[in-house]
């Protein structure tokens, strides 16, 4: 028997500490895109993928098509 798929949706307190350091970030700022480039470098870094893989789900949702995350946020 196989365990379930765990959530991979963080929790509200988790959301809410992760969300924390962009807040302070003004992207219209040279150091607010350093900052985001940053960041975006280091998870790319932790996850190779990870990135272009959420943007093709976002480019995915914006022609309407249905992603198999769409289908599991919906369950």
């Amino acid at each position: 028997m196989t365990s379930p798929t765990p959530d991979p949706r963080p929790a509200a307190p988790d959301l809410e500490r992760l969300l924390a350091p962009l807040r302070g970030l003004d992207l219209t700022s040279a150091d607010g895109r350093c900052g985001i480039k940053s960041l975006l470098a280091e998870i790319e870094r932790l996850s190779p993928g990870a990135i272009l893989q959420q943007a093709a789900g976002i480019q995915l949702r914006r022609l309407g098509c249905v992603t198999l995350a769409d289908h599991r946020d919906r369950a």
